[in-house]
């Protein structure tokens, strides 16, 4: 596997958007890339999922993946009103009056009755969970609601997630068995045999510039990508904005990568009318599917009997 070296060359904002043109370099080869200080900043590992293996993942990821989620905030940029529930008239404070920071990625809204939406909220996105949480949030260590409720798909994630570990494993073991040693302390909140905890799946889901939040800090994370439709989109290449490095990851790839650095996708274009219109993003579908699978940060501070963290 070839090497390079990342510099940072850039002051990233986060929340913003950088089309492809920010980029200096788009990847599109399997390659290791190296922060100026010797740590690894990502890996990609081109085919990493058995081809043999990704319809029968994709037929569980699509539908998840597809949820309508209001909680991503940086991750789905700053606010706007076209991207929030349709009877929304105007983003506003808890008291009605106009936002004074239009920086701002959680708020609350005006509704065209006149009443003000009860709790902040993000641009709404495409975006599902399975796995496991630690306590978060005024709730306890627990399952999903979506894995609990889906035990069967649960386990055939699970299967994906072993998959995407033996790659991790192979191409970056330090990181993989430092994980791993951490995981083992709460053996029942991990997917299948893997060092993750937690799957985030998103669909034709364009990221904003933003650090991750919640997962284990001094490891890494990875990305696996799948297509509903093969080949029926360009772009949307993971990108790197203070590096201006981009990756095109393409169906079965995995990234390895250290998701406390800014990252975010380019614009995607898509080539077909095959799937549903998107009336937010105002063209058809792509069908991009993208995994990240990580371990929660505090997840060893859970009980080891799952009974033992039920509401």
């Amino acid at each position: 596997m070839s090497v390079i070296e990342c510099q940072k060359v850039f002051k990233c904002l986060k929340a913003d958007f950088y089309d492809e043109s920010h980029y200096n370099q788009i990847i599109k080869d399997e390659v290791m890339g190296l922060k100026e200080n010797g740590e690894i900043l990502f890996i990609v590992i081109k085919n990493n999922i058995k081809p043999e293996n990704r319809q029968r993942y994709k037929d569980v990821i699509c539908k998840v993946a597809k949820t309508k989620t209001k909680n991503r905030g940086t991750a789905s940029g700053v606010a706007n009103v076209k991207n929030f529930p349709p009877d929304a008239e105007s983003l506003c404070d808890k008291n009605g009056e106009p936002l004074k920071n239009d920086r701002l990625v959680s708020v609350q809204y005006k509704r065209k009755d006149g009443s003000i939406c009860g709790r902040c909220q993000s641009n709404m996105v495409r975006c599902g969970c399975a796995g496991y949480f630690d306590a978060v949030g005024g709730l306890p260590c627990r399952m999903v609601g979506w894995s609990a409720n889906n035990l069967k798909k649960h386990k055939i994630l699970e299967e994906l997630c072993d998959e995407i570990a033996k790659g991790h494993e192979l191409y970056e073991p330090a990181s993989y068995y430092y994980q791993k040693e951490i995981a083992d302390k709460s053996k029942n909140f991990l997917m299948g045999g893997s060092p993750y905890s937690t799957l985030t799946l998103n669909y034709d889901f364009r990221t904003a510039s933003h650090i991750d939040k919640g997962d284990l800090i001094g490891s890494r994370s990875t990305l696996t990508i799948f297509e509903e439709i093969p080949n029926n989109y360009e772009g949307c290449y993971l990108g790197f904005p203070e590096y201006k490095i981009a990756i095109d990851l393409r169906d079965g790839d995995t990234l390895i990568f250290d998701a406390h650095e800014y990252h975010a996708n380019t614009e995607m274009k898509v080539l077909t009318e095959k799937l549903p219109y998107d009336e937010v993003n105002k063209q058809h579908h792509g069908g991009r599917m993208s995994v990240v699978a990580y371990l929660r940060n505090r997840l060893s501070e859970c009980s080891n009997n799952p009974q033992n963290n039920l509401v």
